[in-house]
């Protein structure tokens, strides 16, 4: 059983729960991962329809929960590994996100990694499709299909290209 942090307004920890339980999302803490391969695309999962919180819906490239006791690193790295079964690679934090100042859904690092391999092994039961897609394709999938991407998405995207990240 794992258990999340719950956090206060400033993101301090102040108690934990099970990962079955349910509390608001600005309580909680998430890394997403932004990967971004040699021809200048963004991997882009698309989420199983069993999956218990926005199923069928386009993905970061990799993102998850922060488990209780865990940094926001170590969680990239974590999820990193079990998502993509990617390791021994460098991840560049770019944005800090907190609900109360940001308007989003939950306290949040964002990471960037360039990754010039193609994703050979990825976690199947979680992910149904693996799509590669510029910025440009992206934005035009978010106009015509907003719910079909994970909440905060589409805020994080604009973010990186207002940064001129990508």
């Amino acid at each position: 059983m794992e258990y999340f942090d719950l956090v206060d307004e400033k993101d301090n920890v102040i108690s934990k729960i099970k990962e079955t339980e349910q509390v608001q999302p600005n309580k909680l803490r998430f890394i997403n991962i932004i990967i971004i391969d040699k021809d200048e695309k963004i991997i882009v999962p698309k989420r199983s329809g069993n999956r218990r919180i926005f199923p069928n819906c386009y993905d970061f490239s990799v993102g998850g929960h922060v488990n209780s006791g865990e940094s926001y690193e170590k969680a990239a790295y974590r999820e990193l590994k079990e998502e993509l079964n990617i390791r021994n690679v460098k991840l560049i934090e770019i944005g800090y996100f907190n609900p109360y100042k940001d308007n989003v859904d939950t306290f949040s690092k964002l990471y960037l990694l360039r990754y010039n391999k193609k994703i050979e092994e990825y976690d199947k039961e979680g992910i149904t499709q693996i799509y590669y897609m510029t910025i440009d394709e992206i934005n035009e999938l978010i106009r015509k299909e907003p719910n079909k991407f994970k909440s905060d998405y589409e805020r994080m995207i604009k973010y990186i290209i207002n940064k001129n990240i990508i």
